[in-house]
């Protein structure tokens, strides 16, 4: 009698990032305090220095000064950290939606002198953050929010290209154009790195018609292989986009931090000189 020895459990890679719902949330966000400003302005006074415009101005300084600090604090914690880091980059973008509105709002849509360089500037910081999280998330991630490397890429098309050759059978006879476009190499991936970066949502479009072509030439499969090498298919094409667009990715995603840091830190110091003098003029001279 062979005495057998159980064989150590095969290594889980760490599951990708799943899809957040950040701006999805800002939007209703947005949408909660437009109701209420409309709401309080049949019987509230909606001047800057007014008290509704005041709440407004103060309870978006504090979101828009969290939205600042807390993703960064988190970033750099050392131990146990509190909550994913896609979880914190999440709420740092709602925050800073919601937050940059209701500052909008406290200025009455009135742009003179200091508070309109800090509001225009408001709105500089805004779209340069919607600009980072495009590139952020071209740059794919595990769930924790930890950057994949080129390798574990490339492990990933392998294994992706393994799959589909145990799946696209000899008697399904697929074509040679379905075959070569089924275990494409990132090298021929049709268009340039930078392409494949800023173009995703025209890519994936034009990825779900060619995975509509390849089922097609694959000839007639049954309905859990088709749907199975229809998701292996929509991976793999992810998977080389990622990999022909990592490195220009990586590049943006620094030169942003390089331009985005020194605005937010613009931001807050004019901010902070209009909140001095708003309560030195409105308070101290009364």
């Amino acid at each position: 009698m062979q005495n057998s020895r159980e064989l150590p459990a095969p290594r889980r890679e760490p599951p990708p990032r799943q899809a957040t719902y950040e701006l999805e949330i800002a939007i209703v966000g947005v949408g909660a305090v437009t109701a209420l400003y409309v709401w309080a302005m049949r019987g509230l006074d909606t001047a800057p220095g007014a008290l509704l415009g005041h709440g407004l101005g103060v309870v978006g300084f504090l979101l828009m000064l969290a939205t600042e600090t807390l993703y960064s604090l988190r970033k750099r914690s050392r131990g146990r950290p509190r909550g994913r880091l896609s979880t914190w980059l999440q709420w740092h973008i709602v925050m800073g939606i919601v937050g940059s509105y209701m500052v909008l709002l406290h200025t009455a849509w009135r742009f003179n002198g200091l508070a309109g360089v800090v509001t225009l500037l408001t709105a500089v910081v805004v779209l340069s953050g919607f600009v980072g999280r495009y590139v952020y998330t071209a740059i794919p991630r595990t769930v924790d929010g930890a950057e994949l490397s080129l390798a574990e890429l490339e492990m990933q098309l392998a294994v992706s290209a393994t799959r589909l050759e145990s799946l696209a059978r000899p008697g399904a006879a697929p074509s040679a154009v379905a075959l070569t476009s089924l275990l494409a190499s990132p090298a021929s991936l049709p268009c340039g790195p930078l392409v494949a970066l800023l173009a995703r949502p025209l890519l994936a479009w034009r990825d779900r018609s060619a995975r509509r072509r390849i089922l097609a030439a694959l000839g007639t499969l049954d309905q859990a292989t088709a749907t199975e090498v229809s998701r292996l298919l929509a991976e793999r094409q992810r998977l080389l986009r990622q990999v022909a667009s990592l490195a220009t990715a990586r590049r943006l995603l620094a030169l942003w931090h390089t331009v985005h840091l020194p605005l937010g830190v613009a931001l807050f110091v004019l901010a902070f000189v209009h909140i001095g003098a708003a309560l030195y003029y409105a308070t101290l001279l009364r």
